[in-house]
Order: structure tokens, then C-alpha cells, then sequence
């Protein structure tokens, strides 16, 4: 008979603890997150893509361009390298325009990308750059540096029994929808392996 008593008082702390539990998770503070849901496609307003007119299919191709904004011929390096310049004070103007808040993460989480790739002929400036997630899932800033290489290959090397894709069209597939584009040319994936280089 004395366990009656106890295995009544147990009950109703048990009861206790669960309305308490109940009331705590009713009345939480709703999570936040630290920052808005990202969109694998940049606001078109802020970012329009911007390209080097000048620059010809066969231009981009070659190795002998020099440091300039745009560079220009005469150097050793590729377009790409001679026109990568981003300040950071540029790269903030950037994150702030998109309302990205602390993004300095030694680049884990974001990436100041260009929309069209420089190695296209895209230009290093504001009206092409934008915050590109590196940690959100499909469609991030990895997948997106896959179809750059892929499209640059297009133009410059294409494999056997492929034509060559003019410059121009290789930078409207970034200026339009470079996931729509990414969807067309890397529905294998092994046609679009992972670039560690520029």
C-alpha cells in the first residue's frame, strides 16, 4: 500500500513536467535565421551582367593579355586573371546592396561572384557582381563555377565533334538563367567537372 501514494505523486510530476514542456515550446521565440533565403539567380535590378564588348571570340581564348580595367593585349595571363580586381570595399558595397549582414566568413558561406564568368569576358564591376551562396543546396556557387569551365571549354576547346559555342551565346546563358543553362549543359555530370584553376 505505500507504493500507491508514491506512484501517484510520480504521475503527477510526470503530468507536470509535460504541460511545463508544452508551455515552453508554445511560447519560444520563433528561430530567425541570420540571413533571408538565398536565390540561386541574382535580383536582375542590382545585377544586370556586364560584359567587355571589345573582346572577340578568339581574344578570350588567348594568353597574352596585361592587368587592366578592361585588361588589355599584350601580357601573359588570361583575360580572366588580368581583369580580376574586386576591392573589398567593392565586395561590401555588394553584400550590402543585397542585404547580406556579417558575409565575412573567410568566403565558407559566400562568394562575390561575377555573373558573366571573367574568363567570358564578363566585367569586374558592381553591375556584375553578386552575393553567391557557397553552402546552399543544387544550385550554388560550386555548381555555378562547373558550368562556367564547361561553357569556356565551349568556346575555346571544344571536345571532338562538337562546335564551338560563339562568346556571345556562352554570355547570354549567364545573363539569362545561368541555371536553365547549367540544366542544358551539365546534364552529365561529367561533363562539367569540378575547376580548381583559372
Amino acid at each position: 500500500m505505500t507504493l500507491a501514494p508514491l506512484a501517484i505523486a510520480l504521475l503527477l510530476i510526470g503530468i507536470a513536467l509535460v504541460i511545463a514542456a508544452a508551455w515552453m515550446l508554445a511560447h519560444r521565440a520563433p528561430v530567425v535565421p541570420a540571413e533571408p533565403p538565398v536565390a540561386a539567380l541574382p535580383d536582375r535590378r542590382l545585377t544586370p551582367g556586364a560584359v567587355d564588348p571589345a573582346v572577340t571570340d578568339a581574344d578570350i581564348c588567348a594568353h597574352d593579355w596585361a592587368p587592366g580595367d578592361p585588361p588589355q593585349r599584350g601580357g601573359d595571363l588570361t583575360y580572366s586573371k588580368a581583369a580580376r580586381h574586386t576591392s573589398r570595399a567593392t565586395k561590401d558595397e555588394v553584400f550590402a546592396e543585397y542585404r547580406v549582414t556579417n558575409p565575412h566568413d573567410r568566403g565558407q558561406s559566400w562568394e562575390i561572384d561575377h555573373l558573366v564568368p571573367l574568363g567570358l569576358g564578363g566585367r569586374d564591376t558592381p553591375a556584375n557582381l553578386w552575393p553567391e551562396s557557397r553552402l546552399g543546396s543544387g544550385m550554388n556557387a560550386w555548381a555555378k563555377d562547373r558550368l562556367e569551365y564547361r561553357l569556356y571549354r565551349l568556346v575555346c576547346d571544344p571536345p571532338p565533334g562538337a562546335s564551338r559555342m560563339p562568346l556571345r551565346e556562352a554570355q547570354a546563358a549567364f545573363t539569362s538563367d545561368w541555371v536553365a543553362a547549367y540544366r542544358r549543359y551539365c546534364a552529365d555530370e561529367a561533363d562539367c567537372p569540378a575547376f580548381a584553376g583559372d
